[in-house]
C-alpha cells in the first residue's frame, strides 16, 4: 500500500504551488486514454453533446470506493437523458484496478491511464478528482474528494446542465 501512496504523495507535492490546469469555464483538455476492458482508445472530446462527469480514482483510494456505486446510480439514472459518466484510473498495476471493480461492479465507462496523459492534462490533485464538463465540452465544475452529502447538488448541477 506504501508503495502507491508515495507516488500520489509525490505528485500532490509536485504540483501544490499550481493551480488546476483547467479552471471552471475553460475547454476540457484533450487527452487519451484507453478502454479498461479492450484498450480502445477514448477520446473525451468525442462525448460532446453530453454532460460529462469526468472522474479520476484508483484502488487504494477509500473515497473512491465509497464514489462508485452513487456515480453508478447515476450513471443508471441519466445516461438516457445524456450523461455519461467516465471514470479514469491511474493504478500503476492494472490488476489492482481489477480486484477493485471486481469488488465494486460499474456500469460505466472505465478508462485506464498508466502512463498519466489524462490526469496531467486535468493537473489532477486529489483522489478523486471529479469534472462536470458541458454539452459543449466546458469544465462547469470541478470537486475534489467526495462527500455523499454533495451528490444532490452534482445530480441538480448536471440535470441543469442537459437543459441547457
Amino acid at each position: 500500500m506504501c508503495k502507491k501512496i508515495i507516488p500520489f504523495l509525490f505528485s500532490l507535492i509536485l504540483f501544490s504551488g499550481s493551480t488546476f490546469a483547467v479552471s471552471i469555464g475553460e475547454v476540457a483538455p484533450f487527452c487519451l486514454s484507453k478502454n479498461f476492458y479492450n484498450d480502445q482508445a477514448l477520446d473525451i472530446s468525442s462525448y460532446k453533446g453530453k454532460v460529462i462527469y469526468l472522474d479520476f480514482w484508483a484502488s487504494w483510494c477509500p473515497p473512491c470506493k465509497l464514489s462508485f456505486p452513487s456515480l453508478n446510480k447515476l450513471h443508471t439514472e441519466l445516461q438516457s437523458q445524456g450523461v455519461e459518466v467516465i471514470a479514469i484510473n491511474l493504478d500503476e498495476e492494472k490488476t489492482d484496478a481489477e480486484s477493485f471493480l471486481k469488488q465494486t461492479p460499474v456500469n460505466f465507462y472505465i478508462s485506464y491511464d498508466k502512463e498519466g496523459n489524462c490526469p496531467k492534462a486535468y493537473n489532477v490533485m486529489a483522489m478523486p478528482s471529479s469534472y462536470i464538463i458541458d454539452k459543449k465540452g466546458i469544465v462547469r465544475e470541478v470537486h475534489l474528494g467526495f462527500d455523499e452529502d454533495n451528490l444532490k447538488d452534482i445530480r441538480s448541477s448536471i440535470l441543469t446542465l442537459l437543459s441547457e
